[in-house]
């Protein structure tokens, strides 16, 4: 099991540390708490991101 912490998680996902920080405030990642810092499970993250792409579109109904 390879265990990814925030720095490698942002380089693995090509993202900023930021946008981590954000989806860890937004409670979207699959995360693992060891005292008071979060490891990611890269095989959890992997799985994440399938499904992310499997989610449809939600379509628009706003008038412009």
């Amino acid at each position: 099991m390879v265990i990814l912490n925030k720095e490698e998680l942002a380089k693995y996902l090509n993202v900023e540390a930021k946008t981590v920080n954000y989806l860890l405030y937004q409670k979207l990642l699959p995360k693992i708490r060891i005292g008071r810092e979060y490891r990611f499970p890269k095989e959890e993250i992997d799985r994440w991101l399938e499904h992310r792409k499997e989610v449809p579109k939600a379509f628009c109904f706003r008038k412009f």
